[in-house]
Order: C-alpha cells, then sequence, then structure tokens
C-alpha cells in the first residue's frame, strides 16, 4: 500500500469513527526556528511560559508567544536514552530516556517546597528507571543538578512501554504511571508480562520493585508509601492500581481555575495492542484487566497468547500473529475466562468487533493516544466543560470527549451504547502529526500542542513508526503548536464558585518590588475579573483600594509612606486568591 494510500484510508476510517471539529481554531508554531528533538511532557508554567522537557534529559521554558526558550535543566550524562540509527541518520528511538515531570503545587509560595520532579532511565546493570527530585531557584527558575535526591529507584526501565506519566493530585501525592516494558511483544516475547504480578513483603524490603511493571505508583514527595495506599495480596506498596499496558495519560481532575481537585477523579489513557485504546477512571486498589482483558470485557478480537510460554517467542511475528503452537494449557485464554472480583472496565476504549486490518501499522483499531487532559475551566469553549482531551500519535488528530456530570464516564449514545460526542480536532490534511501531549491556556481558549520530532518510537525497531523516521512525511516535528479558539469564550459554568487554592498564588504578579510610587500588577485572565485590590500597612490599616479590569495594569500609590505593605487581591467572588508583600522605598 503506497503512503497517500495508506494516509486516504487513515483518514476515511477516522471520519466514520469520529465527527470532525465544529469550531474555528487558529493554527500558530511557536518554535519556528527550532524543533525539540523528542520531547515527551509538557506542562503551563508562569503567564508567558510552558515547560517541555526532551528524552535525551533537557527540560526547557519556552515563551508561548515568541517562541524564546531558556534550559532549566541539563541531565544527559545521566538519562539513559537510544536512538537507532542507519548509517550516521537516526530513523527512530527507544521509548526509554527522561519521561513525566512535575513542579510541586506549594513551589514558590515561601514555603520551602520549591521542588522539580522528573522520571527518567538510567543504567544500572540495564535499564532501570528512578523518579528525583530537584531544588528549583523559585525567581530564576532554574534548576540545580547538584541538588538531586532519588525519592524512588530501581523501578522497572525497558526500550518499550515504560509509560512515563507523573502528575502530582490534589492530596498532593505523586503518581506514576509505569508501564509493562513491552513484555511479551517483538523483542521482549520472551518475557513475562507483569501487570497481574503483586510485589511480595520480601521484594519490598529487598527494594527489588520488578512487579510494579504494569502498575501505576503513589508516593510521597519522599518517595515513600503512603498509609492510605491500598493492600494488594495483604502488602501495602507504592501500587495503586494494577492491570495496565502502557498508560502514557495521567490527569487530575480540574477546577475552574485549573488546579486539582483535593477529593478529584484520576484519569488515564493507556493504548491498547491492535484494538481497544482505553480511558480509564484510576480507583485505589482496582484492577483494570491487562493481560486478560483488553478495553473492555467483550470476548472481540482480543485473546491473551502467552508467547513468553509458547516456546516460539524468539520468532514473534507482530501483534497480529497467530498463536502458532500455542494448545493445551498454553492456548490463547478469552476475556471472560478470567473474571477477578476487583476487575474494573475502562470508561472507554477504542474497541474493534471484527478483525482489525493488519496489514499496516496505521490500519489498525487504536489510535495510540499519547496523554489525557481534563478541560474544566470557568471561562472557554462552549459545550467544552468537564471534558478530557486525548492526543493521539496515529490518526494526526486530538480527540475529545464530553463527560458526564459526574466524571465518572463518557457522555453516552442513547441508541448504541457508545460515546457520541467523541470529535477529532486540528488534523493536517493528508499529512501527518504525532501528538505527543497538551496543555490548557490560563485563558480558556487556547490549547498548546508538542508534536513528536520523529516517526518511530518502537524500542524493538526502527519499522512500524510513522512518517518514515527522521526523513518521511511528519508535517510539524518536534514543534510547540498553539491552537486557538476562534468564537467568543463562555462562562461553562454559571453556577460554580470555584474553590481557594494555593495554587493561585502563581496567577497573581506584583513588581517592581522595591518601588518607588506606583507597581505593576499583571494576572491570568482566567474568568475571575473583576479583581479588587487591597493594600495594607505594617499596622493592618486598609491604605488603598483599587480595582483591576485589564489583565496588566499600573497602579499608582499615591503619597503612601516608606515601608512594607501586604497587598491582598480578590476575585469577583470575593475570594481572597493571593498575598504579596511590596516594599515602597522613595
Amino acid at each position: 500500500m503506497t503512503k497517500l494510500a495508506t494516509l486516504l484510508s487513515i483518514l476515511i476510517i477516522s471520519n466514520m469513527a469520529y465527527a470532525q471539529s465544529p469550531e474555528p481554531f487558529t493554527k500558530t508554531v511557536i518554535n519556528t526556528g527550532y524543533q525539540f528533538e523528542h520531547p515527551f511532557d509538557m506542562f503551563l508554567g508562569d503567564e508567558d511560559s510552558l515547560w517541555i522537557n526532551e528524552r535525551s534529559g533537557a527540560v526547557w521554558q519556552v515563551h508561548k508567544s515568541n517562541g524564546g526558550r531558556k534550559q532549566l535543566l541539563n541531565i544527559k550524562s545521566q538519562v539513559m536514552f537510544t536512538r537507532i540509527f542507519s548509517g550516521p541518520t537516526v530513523t527512530g528511538i527507544a521509548q526509554d530516556g527522561m519521561f513525566g515531570m512535575a513542579l510541586h503545587p506549594d513551589a514558590f509560595m515561601g514555603l520551602g517546597k520549591d521542588s522539580f520532579f522528573v522520571a527518567y532511565c538510567y543504567n544500572s546493570s540495564g535499564r532501570k528507571t528512578r523518579i528525583s527530585r530537584f531544588y528549583i531557584n523559585p525567581i530564576t527558575k532554574i534548576i540545580n543538578p547538584a541538588t538531586e535526591v532519588a525519592i524512588l529507584q530501581n523501578l522497572p526501565g525497558s526500550n518499550d512501554h515504560n509509560g512515563g506519566k507523573l502528575i502530582f493530585g490534589g492530596d498532593k501525592m505523586l503518581y506514576y504511571s509505569c508501564g509493562d516494558q513491552g513484555a511479551n511483544q517483538f523483542g521482549n516475547a520472551c518475557i513475562e508480562i507483569k501487570s497481574q504480578k503483586d510485589i511480595t513483603a520480601a521484594q519490598l524490603s529487598a527494594v527489588d520493585y520488578t512487579n510494579y511493571a504494569g502498575h501505576i505508583l503513589r508516593l510521597t514527595t519522599g518517595g515513600l508509601i503512603p498509609a492510605s495506599n491500598p493492600l494488594f495480596n495483604s502488602v501495602r506498596s507504592h501500587v495503586y492500581s494494577k492491570g495496565h499496558r502502557n498508560p502514557q495519560g495521567l490527569s487530575w481532575e480540574k477546577d475552574n481555575a485549573g488546579n486539582p481537585v483535593v477529593n478529584g477523579k484520576l484519569y488515564e489513557s493507556e493504548q491498547g495492542p491492535v484494538t481497544d485504546d482505553e480511558i480509564n477512571v484510576i480507583e485505589s486498589g482496582k484492577n483494570y484487566g491487562w493481560p486478560h482483558i483488553n478495553g473492555f470485557n467483550d470476548n472481540q478480537f482480543y485473546t491473551y497468547k502467552r508467547w513468553f510460554l509458547s516456546g516460539s517467542c524468539g520468532s514473534y511475528g507482530s501483534e497480529c500473529a497467530t498463536a502458532g503452537d500455542m494448545t493445551g494449557a498454553n492456548a490463547p485464554i478469552q476475556e471472560s475466562s478470567w473474571t477477578p472480583s476487583d476487575y474494573t472496565n475502562p470508561i472507554e476504549s477504542q474497541d474493534v468487533t471484527n478483525t482489525p486490518d493488519c496489514s499496516d501499522y496505521l490500519l489498525r483499531g487504536t489510535v495510540a493516544w499519547s496523554s489525557i487532559e481534563h478541560y474544566n475551566p470557568l471561562m472557554g469553549i462552549p459545550g467544552w466543560g468537564n471534558s478530557i482531551l486525548l492526543p493521539t500519535l496515529k490518526h494526526s488528530a486530538i480527540i475529545r470527549y464530553k463527560l458526564n456530570g459526574a466524571g465518572t464516564g463518557i457522555l453516552n449514545s442513547p441508541a448504541n451504547g457508545r460515546a457520541f460526542d467523541s470529535i477529532q480536532y486540528f488534523r493536517v490534511g493528508f499529512g501527518i502529526n504525532r501528538y505527543r501531549d497538551i496543555a490548557i491556556g490560563a485563558n480558556g481558549i487556547t490549547l498548546y500542542v508538542i508534536t513528536d520530532s520523529i516517526g518511530a518510537t518502537s524500542g524493538v525497531t526502527a519499522g512500524g513508526g510513522v512518517g518514515g523516521g527522521a526523513g518521511g512525511t511528519l508535517t510539524d516535528r518536534g514543534k510547540l503548536i498553539a491552537y486557538t479558539y476562534q468564537g467568543a469564550a463562555t462562562l461553562l459554568n454559571l453556577n460554580v464558585v470555584p474553590p481557594i487554592t494555593r495554587a493561585q498564588e502563581l496567577e497573581i504578579n506584583t513588581y517592581p518590588n522595591p518601588t518607588t510610587d506606583y507597581v505593576i500588577i499583571s494576572s491570568k485572565d482566567v474568568g475571575y475579573k473583576p479583581y479588587q485590590v487591597k493594600f495594607y500597612d505594617a499596622l493592618g490599616n486598609l491604605v488603598k483600594e483599587e480595582k483591576l479590569t485589564n489583565t496588566t495594569q499600573t497602579v499608582r500609590l499615591g503619597n503612601l509612606a516608606n515601608g512594607q505593605y501586604l497587598v491582598l487581591v480578590y476575585n469577583k467572588f470575593n475570594q481572597k486568591i493571593s498575598s504579596k508583600k511590596i516594599v515602597v522605598m522613595h
């Protein structure tokens, strides 16, 4: 099949499965003068920046308007990252390297918690993964490599299926998605999948975390096991849930200010083999089925073929290969034959009810979503409140699903029981993009997306990828792209008063400080204006009030005497969202 025919087939299949974008967006490529080297993770930083990391071991702060960037961290010498060469040309990469990153939710607030966390592969007689904490300068945002503390290491690491997302939940615990390491397929076909294995007390004592593969972990900022973690087989460990394949997406439920809800839900996306990419709501102590169940427990195309037991694992052909000599006790296992009490179905699956087309990687029944983000701003795109957004690696699109009111499931069509509000955005015509991660702008209407810089990311072979490796047809390589909604933004939650969170401290900036007779107050416009600003002197007297209606506004201080003042900012709901101290020096 030619590349053009393949792309046409993909578009036809995609149009059958999804509605196309009904809203108007503009596309702006922000980093026009350079490209990122295999970006993996991204989050929104301060008002004019995004933070992006690269698998090779660098973290960047990027100006979201002009693309200017500053390197915040470089630990390339410590990161194990595999490039696949054809002569001098890089034609593919393995799935090792630097993974997810997270900023402490109380950073830059004067609480002594200016910490940055990142997960990455390192060499310890083979691949292992560690999660490290670094000190970050609250002014320059530079991360000091010398301050690294490995809070959890000796985790599984592989050339395939590492998962690798790292986020903070509303409980201020760290969550890490550890993939099944590509076991039982391709060059790892002789390795048993451990997604159903429970760590034993002896293994935990010996710091043997082999059985963490295929599990989602929950840990403290010091890498310890929270006392509220669930028991699996009577052992409390870092494990929060089990039964996962390649969970590359984690997102905590957000409030209207974009902050994690304290008792919120954890949304997860993971990639299936030939069918059934999953979306899950992750609950403590639950089992999500892999490798016995893939997608819904429906006995459709998928069966569990245990290549590692077959005696022919060294000649594994592909995900679509037949079971070969798997007979008798080693015969493929039907999904419904496995019925553990703790199993939980996904809330959505890219389900293929018939045999998928295995003739081409791009025509199989998966979209390979690479991340997930909960969308729920107070002010934003009409109809989008309480949705989830999923970048895809194979279908050149961002897919949006509308959640039900409780956020526990996808809104379904009464006619067929399947999601009807599943919409593809940002297709690139007959080109190909591999969308790697997504971040939601503070204005609620701009979506930032990073793209892969190469088409092949299999850890076993440079083939089977999208876009022909280094020299193929990817439309945007290693780019940061802004998609901005062009309609009128609306209040998505008219009757909701957002909760007060300390993270909103980051929304307000005051400068210069010290100052003489004025102060500039800048904020992110997320639907909370007008602000009321109150100035108090050292004795607690209210000495000045000002209403803010602009994103950046100069406030004249008049004849305020020299000294220190407390500046309190209230939103339109009369909630205090920021407190700053300024010094006046005439």
